[in-house]
């Protein structure tokens, strides 16, 4: 059931704002659910499938006699037959005439229009025109792959895989859901991004070595001891602490394992056992069977849970892992016994292991011998340090070469190293025209014209202004973007300016001001200060002889001078007042000091 609400929950965002009703969406689930030569396939695939289904019944009811589709398709072959029968007349209206009835008619059928004004040739542009409009015309068939082009075009930033299914469904619709569509898309920037898809295609690639592409060879590069780290006995559950989604993959997965079984003793087992799956599968093994005939196998769906997967793989595998390793340590006890035997054992100058068989050894360009591990510890210390150079482990001027770095290297992390290798390359090779990304190092050299720098990235993807290097901000200018150091300058002065405004009381150090009275202001713990120097006093005598006055004529002048001085003091504290284009935005600006 949980299968069916995801088809349907995405079937139903597809086709909304449709005449598709739920009953056709339901009665396409089913059919393809129910197709035996589906069961294999991607869930992806399977809507695609259920969408051509759908746009092929266009607006119609589906017939569920027969378990056929009947569809009432009016298209552009039907209206070119009902030309048939009608004598051809030449048509009064010119070619320009017809090339505007085309653009204000943009979704008729070209076929259709010429059928059209053959039919009626005593009728002029405007009659044609006004016909048009009051009759239900032959909409023009559009290519669903050149309006998914369009899109990709007009969303450069989209999943295409979402542009390629919402181009299938408009392709179907009226030009104005299409229009519609864009316009939202555009003003929203709600839809699912090209960084996002090709993160996951980065993740299906990742997890492709446990699944499609799995082969032993590879799986002992990411796991070196299998058998020990998975069947260990202090090794915990790793499903304690995921998703019920990965718990659901991983009990589907045990009942396609063990297809004799009854699903509900499987469960039972799994739960019993803390959901821990080697264990659970060990006990399962020795059970009798329940079945004389395997259950149908039950599609799994994506999984991105690495150690999951990896579990998975070794369980499902075991068998040929076992074999594998079995004969491994068989070739390498042969190969030692002979390398013993005819001296040929080799030292690390790393760590000092004296028994390296030569298929152990890797060199540096100057034939330091060095064990696997020892090098790929050092290269990874290398990597974190963010250096494309290697050196020699020993007290030796030379280098490891590429080609040993690949052998000891996890396959991901050598090709990151690799394009950070050629960006190293092409920034000291000074090429005319080019440019880095502000958030990472990649580099390309723009199309001359462009505003835009486009960081090609996986892990960046980021648009910046090639101008100011910030975040692209078109249509605004830069001059109209504020930025944090931007913030940070106008802040400054606008807290200045709200201090100035404010008192302090010297005692308690309450924050008030003054709206009318005299100046000896009083604060609620019964300190007392004078409003105009700020100092604190005992009694009236601090006022009048040529002192502060008691009582301040224009407050609020008083007020708007303080503010205006000190103002002009953080602005001569930051700078501000020799290089006034330092501030993007002047809090008074406006502000004129009387």
């Amino acid at each position: 059931m949980e299968e069916v609400n995801r088809y349907k929950e995405r079937l139903s965002i597809m086709f909304q704002g449709s005449s598709t009703s739920e009953q056709q969406i339901d009665y396409v689930i089913d059919i393809v659910l129910n197709n035996s030569d589906n069961n294999l396939l991607p869930f992806e695939n399977k809507i695609e499938i259920m969408t051509d289904l759908l746009l092929e019944s266009g607006d119609s009811l589906l017939s569920l006699k027969g378990g056929n589709l009947e569809a009432n398709i009016t298209n552009c072959a039907s209206s070119e037959e009902g030309a048939v029968g009608f004598a051809y007349t030449k048509p009064r209206l010119t070619k320009i005439e017809i090339n505007s009835l085309l653009t204000l008619f943009p979704d008729i059928c070209p076929k259709f229009l010429d059928s059209f004004v053959a039919k009626n040739p005593t009728m002029n542009f405007d009659e044609i025109v006004n016909e048009l409009s009051q009759t239900e015309y032959a909409k023009r068939e559009i290519d669903p792959l050149d309006m998914w082009n369009d899109l990709k075009q007009m969303l450069p930033n989209a999943d295409p895989t979402y542009l390629r299914n919402q181009a299938r469904v408009l392709a179907k619709r009226p030009l104005e859901e299409y229009e519609e569509f864009l316009r939202n898309a555009i003003e929203k920037n709600d839809y699912p991004t090209l960084q996002d898809y090709l993160r996951k295609q980065e993740k299906l690639e990742d997890i492709s070595v446990y699944t499609d592409h799995f082969t032993v060879a590879n799986f002992l590069k990411i796991v070196p001891k299998p058998v020990e780290f998975f069947t260990s006995p202090e090794r915990e559950a790793i499903l304690a602490d995921t998703s019920e989604s990965d718990k659901e993959f991983a009990l589907t997965f045990l009942y396609n394992q063990f297809p004799y079984l009854r699903q509900n003793q499987i469960q039972k087992i799994f739960n019993s056992y803390g959901q821990h799956l080697v264990k659970t599968c060990n006990k399962l093994k020795v059970l009798p069977r329940d079945f004389r005939n395997p259950r149908k196998h039950i599609e799994q769906d994506e999984c991105f849970n690495v150690k999951l997967l990896q579990e998975i793989a070794f369980l499902k595998h075991e068998k040929s892992i076992r074999q594998y390793l079995k004969l491994q340590n068989d070739r390498y006890r042969k190969a030692l016994d002979e390398a013993r035997k005819y001296g040929l054992l080799q030292t690390c100058l790393c760590c000092f292991d004296e028994e390296l068989i030569p298929e152990e050894c890797l060199f540096c360009d100057k034939n330091c011998t060095f064990c696997k591990n020892c090098v790929k510890l050092g290269a990874e210390h290398v990597i974190g340090e963010g250096g494309t150079k290697f050196p020699c482990l020993a007290d030796c001027p030379s280098e490891f070469n590429y080609s040993v770095l690949k052998m000891v290297l996890n396959d991901k992390v050598f090709k990151r190293l690799c394009q950070r290798k050629q960006i190293e390359e092409i920034k000291n090779a000074n090429v005319d025209g080019l440019e880095s990304c502000p958030f990472c190092d990649y580099v390309m050299v723009p199309e001359e014209g462009d505003k835009i720098f486009k960081c090609g990235n996986i892990e960046c993807m980021k648009e910046s202004c090639r101008e100011c290097r910030h975040v692209a901000h078109i249509p605004l200018k830069c001059s109209e973007i504020e930025y944090d150091e931007d913030v940070k300058l106008r802040t400054y002065i606008e807290n200045e300016m709200s201090e100035a405004f404010l008192r302090t009381c010297p005692s308690c150090s309450r924050k008030f001001y003054k709206e009318s009275g005299c100046n000896k202001m009083t604060c609620l713990c019964g300190a007392k200060m004078c409003y105009i120097c700020k100092v604190a006093v005992q009694d009236y005598s601090h006022f009048g002889n040529g002192r502060c006055p008691l009582f301040t004529e224009n407050l609020d002048q008083l007020h708007f001078d303080n503010v205006i001085r000190r103002a002009q003091a953080a602005k001569a504290q930051l700078g501000v007042d020799k290089n006034p284009n330092k501030l993007k935005f002047d809090p008074t600006k406006n502000f004129q000091l009387n």
